[in-house]
């Protein structure tokens, strides 16, 4: 069966969960909870570390206080949005290949964090940025795709022809 552009947005979609599980899975066998490794020193900024932290929220740490309650409902709420995404995948145009990757993106990181949510109850996050006094959330190689999956879909929304 030859390969469709479809066919490359599916082993797209399978990288980016593979590559977050992966990732994940390293760094919770090298670090421990809330000690962090410093990459970039923290007296220098901006400063960049590797921190171990697991969120039971959603992005950047909203509810994460909510207890386990959203656990199941936040899957569910991942596998419909990945179920939508999906269908509008399927109906992209061949000649909107940015918006197909955009998409992509976004579905693979959001079952990468389902996965967690669902195997453990909560997300792994590691990569922590900070400037100064300003410290970023915590995320992960999921968080980093969805991101720029949905900047990659806004702007073929508004520069790719449709």
């Amino acid at each position: 069966m030859p390969r469709t552009p479809s066919h490359r947005r599916i082993w797209l979609i399978v990288a980016v969960a593979l590559l977050d599980q992966s990732t994940k899975q390293f760094v919770v066998g090298w670090l421990e909870p809330d000690r962090p490794v410093f990459v970039l020193s923290s007296t220098a900024p901006p400063s960049i570390d590797f921190l171990l932290s697991y969120n039971k929220g959603v992005s950047f740490s909203f509810l994460r206080f909510a207890g386990d309650a959203q656990r199941w409902p936040l899957v569910g709420l991942s596998l419909l949005g990945c179920g939508l995404l999906g269908w509008w995948l399927r109906r992209v145009p061949p000649r909107q290949p940015i918006l197909a990757t955009g998409l992509a993106l976004i579905i693979g990181g959001a079952l990468g964090n389902m996965l967690d949510r669902a195997r453990i109850g909560s997300v792994i996050d590691f990569v922590h940025l900070s400037y100064q006094a300003w410290s970023f959330a915590i995320f992960n190689v999921a968080d980093t795709a969805i991101t720029l999956g949905a900047i990659v879909t806004v702007v073929s929304l508004c520069f790719e022809a449709t």
